[in-house]
């Protein structure tokens, strides 16, 4: 075993090697090191302290078990963060179905070590309302019943006294005027998705 002074003086690329052989001591070094990492990723899209420590669980529990692949990985921090937003766009899709974003795919050859992310909560959060302010009457009561008092579209539906299928069509047209204004201002469909929807679930 060796010592923890002794890993701490390794690089990342020699920890990541005894990792993908099967050492113990490596991950938890490569832990202490980027978990902080992980966590500042997932708090920012998760805006919950409890969900990105979730999100930090899952991603070094996958990392072990494919410990074994990992030995090409030469970048591990630049490769840490791609895997770790890629995790929180699957958590997207799986959070917003009636959102078609299926034609929006990660580009693999995106340089990692950029972080095309840093844009202002707070300005994206004025152009959001600037974006519900734009949207008709109906489709805006609509929204706001959803993401403001958590009414399901049934519930909407029948306080309105209008259809359930009325109701997701208002919501669908409602979402994808906000994505396309958002889009419109930033020109990062992506990444406006991901903070867009966390900010306001």
């Amino acid at each position: 075993m060796i010592a923890n002074n002794q890993l701490n003086a390794l690089t990342d690329k020699e920890l990541v090697d005894k990792m993908s052989r099967g050492d113990e001591d490596a991950f938890q070094m490569l832990y202490k090191r980027y978990s902080g990492k992980v966590y500042n990723i997932a708090l920012r899209y998760q805006k919950s302290a409890f969900l990105a420590q979730d999100i930090i669980q899952d991603i070094f529990l996958k990392i072990w078990q494919n410990r074994e692949k990992l030995a090409e990985v030469d970048n591990f921090p630049g490769w840490l963060t791609t895997i770790t937003r890629n995790h929180l766009f699957t958590q997207l899709r799986k959070q917003i179905p009636q959102l078609s974003i299926d034609e929006i795919e990660m580009d693999p050859t995106v340089d990692v070590r950029q972080d095309h992310h840093d844009v202002d909560v707070r300005e994206l959060e004025l152009l959001i309302t600037e974006a519900i302010a734009a949207l008709s009457p109906r489709q805006k009561e609509i929204y706001c019943l959803s993401r403001f008092e958590n009414l399901s579209h049934k519930q909407i539906a029948a306080q309105l006294n209008i259809s359930y299928d009325v109701t997701r069509e208002h919501m669908s047209k409602a979402l994808k005027s906000i994505r396309s204004f958002l889009i419109f201002k930033y020109m990062s469909p992506l990444f406006l998705l991901v903070n867009f929807f966390f900010i306001k679930k």
